[in-house]
């Protein structure tokens, strides 16, 4: 490069700039032509000479995207002498900068995030979400790079974006959280190498996170902390241990409602609203009728299995249908909601008006809510 180019670089110079340009037309493309060099921006984006940056990006845009011999791109060179308003300067005009990938296949954020600079890799994230996809040479995704140098602020912050972003749906998320590097390690067998309790507890209260994937020695992250030779690695296998209770995951499920076609919505929506007719209906009317006082004439026996069966019934078409109407229309949602609440408390004040005595209503009530549980256990074991 022209000695008077780079002075003029170094001091931040746009007079000196354009006199060059104006001896010689051609001197940036001559530069944009070589394939890795240190080009004007590089040395104005590492002095922190942000006029001049800006300049040479109207001029040559081309110059943010380029890396020089070691491998280094401008706005990397301007995160390591850490000329942070370079760097807002830069994204200004192109936010997708943070994916350039240079040495190593280390974008800024990557950069980021092993330096601990918490506010920028937030910044990146917001700014260029794509980012979170982006891997070294090693496959390593942010996250790896986070636990492997034992940043948990770092970690936390990246965990707290994936979990709030709406760039996303559930299973993109799930996905980025259990990537594998080249050596098949995801995050959570990278925590518990380093016997990061504090990450594999926040990856495992997630429940996006696969603690069964095995890595390329067929270790799960459980095998792996357990062949820590670690006297404190007790809690680690406390953590990755699968918990013996079942949950239902309604992430997939609600991600799964989404990816239906509306027909089928509409379809479900109106089998549940049928449903809760039907059962309100044999509330009010129960069998055998009911008392002047508007008791019903049933022994206490009879209705307890009765009505815990048409609570149940009420009770998971109710949840169904409020639970699609969220995932389906989410804008709404909140005033249907408002409403069937309204329908729910109706049912339950007419429910004990009804029953013979308050006892009886009440063990129905809680009879019908382990059927509920039992029946959500064995829905979640069938589609485990």
């Amino acid at each position: 490069m022209d000695e008077r180019l780079s002075g003029a670089a170094l001091s931040g110079n746009i007079d000196a700039l354009y006199d060059l340009i104006k001896d010689d037309a051609d001197v940036l493309r001559r530069i944009d032509e070589m394939e890795f060099v240190d080009t004007p921006l590089h040395i104005a984006a590492a002095a922190g000479h942000t006029e001049f940056a800006m300049e040479l990006m109207n001029l040559k845009p081309s110059f943010a995207r380029k890396l020089n011999q070691r491998g280094f791109s401008p706005i990397y060179l301007a995160l390591q002498e850490k000329q942070e308003k370079m760097v807002d300067d830069l994204l200004s005009i192109d936010k997708d900068l943070v994916r350039v990938k240079g040495r190593e296949g280390y974008t800024p954020l990557h950069h980021a995030v092993r330096e601990g600079n918490v506010p920028l890799l937030s910044k990146f994230l917001e700014n260029c979400p794509n980012s979170i996809f982006d891997l070294t040479i090693r496959k390593e995704t942010a996250l790896h790079i986070a636990a492997q140098n034992n940043n948990l602020e770092a970690f936390e912050a990246i965990l707290f974006w994936i979990h709030k972003t709406h760039e996303y749906d559930y299973m993109e998320k799930r996905r980025i959280l259990n990537l594998q590097d080249k050596d098949g390690n995801t995050v959570l067998h990278m925590a518990a190498s380093n016997n990061q309790t504090q990450m594999m507890k926040l990856l495992m209260e997630s429940r996006m996170v696969k603690g069964d994937k095995v890595n390329q020695s067929g270790f799960t992250a459980l095998r792996v902390s357990q062949e820590q030779a670690r006297v404190d690695s007790a809690e680690s296998v406390n953590i990755l241990k699968p918990p013996k209770e079942y949950r239902m995951d309604f992430g997939q499920v609600s991600y799964d409602i989404s990816k239906m076609n509306l027909d089928t919505i509409n379809a479900l929506l109106v089998v549940f609203a049928l449903i809760v007719t039907i059962t309100y209906q044999a509330l009010l009317s129960p069998p055998g009728g009911i008392e002047a006082a508007g008791k019903s004439v049933i022994k206490p026996n009879v209705f307890i299995l009765f009505y815990t069966l048409n609570i149940a019934a009420f009770g998971i078409a109710w949840f169904s249908a409020v639970f699609i109407i969220k995932t389906v229309a989410n804008k709404i949602a909140g005033y249907v909601v408002i409403l069937f609440s309204l329908i729910c408390l109706c049912y339950i004040v007419a429910h004990f008006i009804i029953a013979p005595t308050l006892h009886v209503g009440g063990v129905a009530f809680d009879a019908a809510f382990i059927i509920g549980s039992i029946l959500a256990i064995m829905v979640h074991v069938s589609i485990a």
